[in-house]
């Protein structure tokens, strides 16, 4: 073997060594290190079409079913859009409005609301989220819907081009303009099948016990747009102070969903409690809000917060009752948003560990029949969906996660000892080089006859 097939096996045996030097072993029962938590609080990741609402109603672009669109809005400013709808199907317009983490927001100030106008200008929906809780930004979301059933507003019955408008109040503490993230979603018409509500009854009755056992990790997404699938179980994540994470769980006709977020005990000691240090939040598969948890406080010790929602039925809609009622109106995928607060930083040096409790109960119902495929337009699930959210997607976040708790200064040591190992594995290779390019001149002075003049070592360009 010459001297640069050496320095080539040399170079791949060190690469080797180099690779199982900086891949850490678990740390816990069944779970690997994850990606390091130092960093700031990621925020919301919007998706879509970018698109600029107008001022005035004049003009106001249209936004189409199925599509995400993306602006943005100053405090004190209104943005006008526009959507064509038919005179048979329902149509929810949602708005996302996120405030980067950490902003200076104020409960019940800074809001957003959210208006559908009939071509008449009849409203036809609206809601109007706030914050609620001061010093704590998150994203707030919310739609405005237009109903075709008997007893709706007739003018919100026809055919037409109706007007949106999506308005941030002034006197915000918060100077930056908020992403904003609009999307329409059509539904079809029924033709048949149940379309009556779920039974009062079960309006109030007494949440199931929250699930217990071994947490499999599940990474949280920054948004509607990536949020990660859940079932019934308890699952572990990691989320820093300011951060909002998103997952959802598929909940089918009859069914109701119940979720607990919990933060873990911290380690050391804080300067002083938090008073709104975690917040829940459940949104149906339009994005509609359809239950929250008041904000909890934290001094330390383990928190919880938890939300319960009624079986879904599609006579919800029609109900004399709260709005979490009425939003609990078609099955699909329903959404969890668990806000942490970036002040619960006194207690923790990074991530802060965090566990969820999820429970789907109640027996499948067939549901309505609609009149197109209302699975395709977001109202609905698949048995794919459902075993999406049984086994999850393999994914390199929660392939490499670990469970709540663990500490994150373990995983940073392994990592500094691949690094300085790395680094004297590669000067000594230098020297191996090095060495051999002084020997191939020598070599070739001993060479006899024509290859005395050939050259030896690596090529020039190495």
């Amino acid at each position: 073997m010459d001297d640069r097939s050496k320095v080539r096996t040399g170079l791949a045996a060190v690469a080797a060594l180099c690779v199982v030097a900086t891949v850490p072993g678990p740390v816990g029962p069944a779970w690997a290190a994850p990606p390091d938590g130092a960093g700031e609080a990621r925020p919301y990741r919007t998706a879509g079409t970018s698109v600029q609402g107008t001022g005035e109603a004049e003009g106001a672009p249209l936004l189409k079913p199925g599509r995400g669109y993306v602006d943005s809005i100053a405090g004190g400013e209104k943005r006008h859009y526009s959507v064509q709808l038919d005179a048979t199907s329902g149509a929810y317009v949602s708005a996302v409005a996120a405030p980067r983490p950490g902003a200076g927001v104020a409960s019940y100030r800074d809001g957003l609301k959210v208006t559908l106008e009939s071509p008449d200008g009849t409203i036809c929906g609206n809601s109007d989220r706030k914050i609620e809780a001061t010093g704590v930004a998150y994203p707030l979301a919310d739609y405005a819907a237009r109903q075709v059933a008997p007893g709706s507003v007739a003018s919100c019955r026809k055919a037409g081009r109706y007007l949106v408008t999506v308005a941030r109040p002034a006197g915000s503490q918060d100077p930056a303009r908020w992403p904003l993230e609009l999307r329409l979603m059509v539904e079809p018409p029924v033709k048949g099948g149940d379309k009556e509500h779920a039974p009062e009854g079960s309006w109030r009755t007494t949440p199931p016990d929250p699930p217990t056992g071994k947490a499999r990790w599940r990474t949280g997404g920054t948004a509607f747009n990536d949020a990660r699938p859940l079932s019934t179980g308890v699952w572990a994540d990691q989320i820093r102070p300011g951060e909002t994470h998103f997952y959802r769980v598929p909940v089918d006709w009859g069914q109701r969903l119940d979720a607990t977020a919990e933060l873990s005990a911290a380690k050391t000691g804080g300067t002083a409690g938090v008073n709104d240090a975690l917040g829940l939040r459940v949104f149906n598969p339009a994005r509609g809000l359809t239950k929250k948890s008041s904000f909890v406080a934290y001094e330390g010790q383990e928190a919880r917060t938890e939300v319960s929602t009624i079986p879904v039925a599609y006579g919800n809609r029609t109900a004399r009752a709260e709005y979490s009622v009425r939003t609990t109106s078609f099955a699909g995928w329903y959404y969890l948003a668990v806000t942490v607060s970036p002040d619960v930083a006194r207690f923790f040096d990074d991530v802060v560990p965090l566990t969820l409790r999820v429970r789907v109960s109640g027996t499948p119902k067939p549901g309505p029949t609609y009149d197109g495929d209302a699975v395709r337009a977001g109202f609905g699930l698949t048995d794919a969906d459902r075993r999406e959210a049984a086994q999850g997607p393999q994914t390199t976040d929660d392939a490499t996660g670990v469970r709540a708790g663990t500490d994150n200064g373990r995983l940073r040591m392994v990592g500094y000892v691949s690094y300085a190992v790395g680094g004297l594995l590669l000067l000594g290779l230098g020297g191996w080089t090095l060495a051999a390019r002084r020997r191939a001149p020598a070599a070739v002075a001993a060479a006899p006859g024509p290859g005395r003049h050939r050259r030896y070592g690596p090529p020039s360009s190495w």
